[in-house]
């Protein structure tokens, strides 16, 4: 099933929950296309979280969407296919599995790879609300969790003021 991860980890890190006053059709849209456009894009670790770095570090992500038990890239074709899905039918759940990709560049201008870390999230929708599910699954934690949280719910809002809707609004944030 398009959008739901069958094994998706029972222990949650963080969850958050959020208002919307706009479609879920058209929220579901917005997050699709957010996590495209990160696939495609690379952020100094200092405009994704406020932990200081002794090393200039740069990170990029790579988004998958979930089906049953795999995850597919979210490339431009991936994008279409989900966006036709949703057009016919809203999702109840959207699970992605992001991979925060850390790297230096040393004075040669060489990228250096540092190592990684693997998230699962999961949006669930309600009647206005919805639910944001966060497993940290491994990885060292360059980006606290909260700060991973509010960076992605920030370039939500971001696609949604672009497109002239209604942004999201936090209710809460929390380890559950």
């Amino acid at each position: 099933m398009l959008g739901k991860y069958e094994k998706f980890p029972q222990i949650v890190h963080r969850v958050g929950s959020f208002t919307y006053k706009l479609s879920a059709a058209a929220l579901q849209q917005a997050i699709l296309q957010t996590f495209h456009s990160l696939n495609k894009q690379t952020f100094s670790l200092s405009d994704v979280t406020h932990l200081p770095s002794s090393v200039p570090c740069k990170v990029s992500f790579e988004v998958g969407i979930a089906e049953d038990v795999a995850f597919n890239f979210l490339d431009d074709e991936e994008l279409e296919r989900c966006q036709k899905s949703i057009q016919k039918d809203v999702l109840q759940f959207l699970d992605f599995f992001c991979v925060a990709r850390y790297h230096v560049m040393k004075a040669d201008k060489k990228r250096t790879a540092l190592k990684f870390d693997h998230y699962f999230l999961r949006f669930i929708f309600y009647q206005r609300d919805l639910e944001l599910r966060i497993a940290h699954e491994r990885g060292t934690q360059h980006i606290h969790l909260e700060d991973f949280v509010n960076f992605m719910v920030e370039r939500i809002n971001f696609e949604l003021a672009k497109r002239k809707l209604e942004t999201l609004s936090k209710r809460y944030l929390q380890t559950p």
